[in-house]
């Protein structure tokens, strides 16, 4: 048999063929004979709406939603490098028995392979799949020898299953909601099945944090001093607080509270021991999340340093894992493993210490090693390879992430935090009754809360706080307050997401459910989105200007805020119903659901998605109506042509010169272009760009009869030196040279109009909605003050 192997990326395609060579003899026994190409990633996609005939050339309001393709079809990418790449295959393709599939074994790589499979028609070529779980010789020659039927095997037939419903899922709600959402708002709204319930969860964050109403109260404080223990002991300070039937009595007066004696009895002791295991292995939003926490790495450059450690330095496996658990084969190979960790000097000294035995007690643990769970992804978590690490060839944020991954493995052999927690509940009569006795239920109950850890095991590599004990107070101890006082207190607002805890929300979603049982049945989903497209998804949102990144953090913008009002009402825009999906996409990659079932389920929902956005039939019925084209009196600018009226526009029939009736919202008629084809310019006129913007600007025709707009200037007086200036759509501009000035229209997240402008310059205030550098929302009147700046006017409880 002679193949042709097909890899996603040249780098894989050189590891792969290195190994061939020095393997040459046993896999051509045991295989056969394998030549070489390699992809540049996806090379063929699905047809866009406007490539099929029954929607081409069609406006989107003349369309019967929803669109479903039947059947679906599949184009080269625009890209001639990937287009010289397609036909290098099918030129080549007829000399092999069959294909080797080297994409990535991720769902993406397995439908780069099937897009292709099916654009060329090679469905019927036998086909083998490669696996890489790291790119070591040993291991590349391990997968080689390993391979199994591309076509009949279930995992792959699930895979490519998984892809199926994942794309055309994306491009079904995609596509119809974005062009529904932009028929019904009048601007364009790009709408996506995973894009916008993230968009969502950051617009969620952000109003959280915006409408938090910061509430101050005061608790009752009591401190107590004990007694010297043992002929070395120290004294040992500890603090309790009032406790009502909910925790802590808060009040948000201070002199509300009662007065109570000093001294008090301990009227209970409570200790409880806990052990926690250590943090699972990481896959790749685990690493993301962390390496974001510590190091503020993005998402998008953590991706590339563990790609950069898989495939350039080949000291870890595949990356792009969804799993946190190793089979029992791969963990046959830890003693080897841990070898290699004394490159870190401080974890190196550490794994000295541990026990040969405990090789052996962790692959009964499945908390780490777990075939069931390896079983449901096409990889093990993430892992170092057999591979010694040399971190002179390694930058600094490289071997970070390398060390991060040998001490989360090096913690799973290290014993168990163990903890042990204590309260103590101290009654304190009140002040005016004289009886502290332990079974009188009058007075006041104050707890204190201690915690000490007793063996640190594996959190030693963490520096894990250790907490602070409580004195060995026993149940009937008479103990007297050292002091009494209310202490003020303050609630905190969430936590703004940056991009790591973002990654974070989107893959343990479940977390955001308040719903019981819809928490339960998503406790197994991996989130929405996919390790290879969250990381893109988050870079998309903010480059499209919906989400913006400040000192790490991520605020909702006013587009954000637009976009979301839009969508709001309609389930595409919500988590939970991207969740739900995915769980049952993953349940069909895992061979746990029907695939045919799903893709109905998935159908049902589309069509309940257009029902709620909904399509008034007499506006497609209007758009389909024909049009008689009409000639007018009117003649071309550029040739004398007569100039006929078309249902969209109008036409030169000498030159063929076209003007769309409809300009950004703003409608062409008769009169206006009459008097444009006159060599007139209209007067300024509102627009909206295609984000829903306003702008103001006049039309004319230029002297090749070019539709053109002229933005909008007008003649002011300077805020600052009093001299001629210019008004126009981006802001005031002096144009004396000396002076300088500018004043821009957007400030403080707000956008002024042109009254405004206008009432600003006449040295009036206006009032409108801010944003503060910290992201917080506020309201407030702005003026101009006699340096041409804008200067807040604020009532004092006003100030953000």
């Amino acid at each position: 048999m002679k193949y042709l192997f097909i890899a996603e990326k040249p780098s894989l395609m050189r590891d792969v063929q290195a190994c061939y060579k020095n393997h040459k003899n046993e896999v051509t026994e045991r295989v056969g004979e394998i030549d070489f190409t390699a992809l540049s990633g996806h090379v063929c996609t699905n047809f866009m709406p406007t490539d099929y005939e029954e929607w081409k050339d069609k406006s989107w309001k003349a369309i019967l939603y929803p669109m479903i393709p039947n059947p679906w079809q599949i184009k080269p990418i625009a890209d001639k490098r990937k287009q010289d790449t397609i036909a290098e295959i099918r030129r080549r393709a007829a000399d092999y028995d069959g294909i080797i599939v080297g994409t990535d074994s991720d769902v993406e790589g397995y439908g780069i392979y099937w897009l292709l499979e099916q654009y060329l028609e090679l469905n019927e070529k036998p086909a083998l799949r490669f696996i890489e779980h790291s790119l070591t010789d040993a291991e590349i020659l391990k997968s080689l020898l390993s391979m199994t039927d591309y076509h009949k095997n279930p995992t792959h037939v699930h895979f490519v299953q998984s892809f199926l419903i994942r794309s055309r899922a994306d491009w079904l709600f995609g596509m119809n909601a974005s062009r529904m959402l932009t028929n019904k708002r009048g601007t364009l709204i790009k709408a996506g099945r995973v894009k916008s319930p993230t968009i969502k969860l950051v617009y969620d964050n952000s109003m959280a944090i915006d409408n938090f109403a910061n509430r101050k109260y005061f608790v009752l404080e009591a401190e107590y001093e004990t007694a010297p223990q043992g002929e070395a002991g120290e004294t040992q300070t500890f603090k309790a607080v009032l406790q009502g039937e909910d925790g802590d009595v808060q009040f948000e007066n201070p002199k509300l509270f009662a007065e109570f004696s000093m001294e008090g009895t301990v009227e209970e002791v409570e200790k409880k021991k806990s052990s926690s295991h250590a943090p699972k292995l990481f896959d790749l939003a685990a690493i993301q999340a962390e390496a974001g926490s510590k190091y503020k790495f993005k998402p998008d450059h953590t991706l590339e340093l563990v790609q950069s450690l898989y495939e350039k330095h080949k000291v870890i496996s595949y990356p792009r894992t969804q799993c946190r658990y190793v089979s029992s084969e791969k963990a046959k190979e830890f003693p080897a493993i841990m070898e290699n960790i004394a490159v870190f000097e401080d974890l190196g000294k550490i794994a000295a210490g541990i026990d040969k035995g405990t090789f052996a007690k962790i692959l009964k643990d499945k908390a780490v090693v777990n075939d069931t769970e390896v079983s449901k992804e096409s990889h093990d978590a993430l892992l170092p390879t057999l591979k010694r690490p040399d971190l002179s060839r390694m930058t600094k944020e490289e071997q970070i992430i390398c060390k991060m991954i040998y001490m989360r493995l090096l913690a799973q052999f290290l014993p168990k935090l163990e903890e042990e927690k204590a309260t103590i509940k101290i009654r304190h009569a009140e002040a005016d009754s004289e009886d502290i006795d332990a079974e009188n239920e009058m007075g006041g109950i104050f707890k204190a809360s201690g915690k000490v850890v007793t063996e640190p095991g594996w959190s030693i590599l963490y520096k894990k706080a250790g907490g602070h004990a409580l004195p060995p107070l026993k149940k009937g101890d008479r103990i007297t307050a050292k002091s009494m006082k209310p202490v003020e207190k303050e609630t905190s607002p969430p936590k703004r997401l940056t991009q790591a805890t973002l990654i974070n929300a989107m893959r343990n979603i479940a977390t955001q459910i308040e719903d019981k049982e819809l928490k339960k049945s998503l406790a197994d989903s991996q989130g929405i989105g996919t390790p290879a497209t969250r990381a893109s998804i988050i870079k998309d949102i903010i480059e499209s200007g919906y989400v913006e990144e400040k000192k790490n953090a991520l605020y909702i913008t006013d587009k954000g805020k637009n976009y979301i009002e839009a969508v709001k009402d309609f389930d595409i825009a919500y988590p939970v119903f991207a969740a739900n999906m995915d769980n049952s996409i993953k349940k069909v990659q895992r061979g746990e659901a029907d695939y045919e079932q799903v893709m109905a389920e998935v159908m049902q929902k589309l069509r309940e998605m257009c029902e709620q956005i909904g399509q008034d039939p007499k506006e497609v019925e209007a758009e389909l109506a024909p049009f008689e084209p009409v000639q007018t009196d009117i003649h071309c600018v550029k040739c004398g042509g007569v100039i006929e009226e078309q249902k969209k526009h109008y036409e030169c029939l000498g030159c063929g010169a076209k003007i769309y009736k409809n300009i950004s919202g703003t409608e062409v008629d008769m009169e206006l272009l009459r008097n444009l084809e006159a060599g007139e310019q209209s007067g300024y006129r509102n627009f909206t760009t295609r984000a829903g913007k306003p702008f103001r600007a006049a039309l004319k025709l230029d002297e090749n009869g070019e539709l053109t707009m002229v933005f909008f200037e007008e003649s002011v007086k300077c805020p600052k030196c009093g001299k001629k200036a210019t008004l126009n759509q981006w802001g005031v501009f002096c144009g004396i040279k000396k002076c300088g000035h500018k004043v821009f229209r957007s400030f403080c997240g707000h956008d002024f109009s042109y009254p405004e402008m206008k009432q600003l310059l006449d040295g009036k205030a206006v009032a409108a909605n801010f944003r503060s550098k910290a992201g917080k929302n506020f309201r407030a009147e702005v003026h101009l003050n006699t340096e041409g700046e804008y200067t807040f006017d604020f009532q004092e409880e006003e100030k953000p």
